[in-house]
């Protein structure tokens, strides 16, 4: 299991694209995840990039998820 926090992918609104979305809650509120966990970011500027991330990554698009 990883960790990750705030300003990370696994916290941002754009982060979980392809992950179901029981499974995304739970990552966000223990903010731990398996390693190979992978989601789409829908962020603007990478819309046309189909980009995939984990929840360790990080950019300057960080927008944080609702609470």
């Amino acid at each position: 299991m990883i960790s990750f926090s705030n300003g990370q992918c696994g916290t941002c609104s754009h982060f979980g694209e392809g992950i179901p979305e029981e499974k995304l809650v739970q990552i966000r509120i223990a903010r731990k995840s398996e390693e190979e966990v992978i989601g789409g970011c829908d962020h603007p500027s990478n819309s046309n990039l189909h980009l995939r991330v984990a929840v360790v990554g990080s950019c300057d698009g960080y927008s944080p998820v609702a609470a």
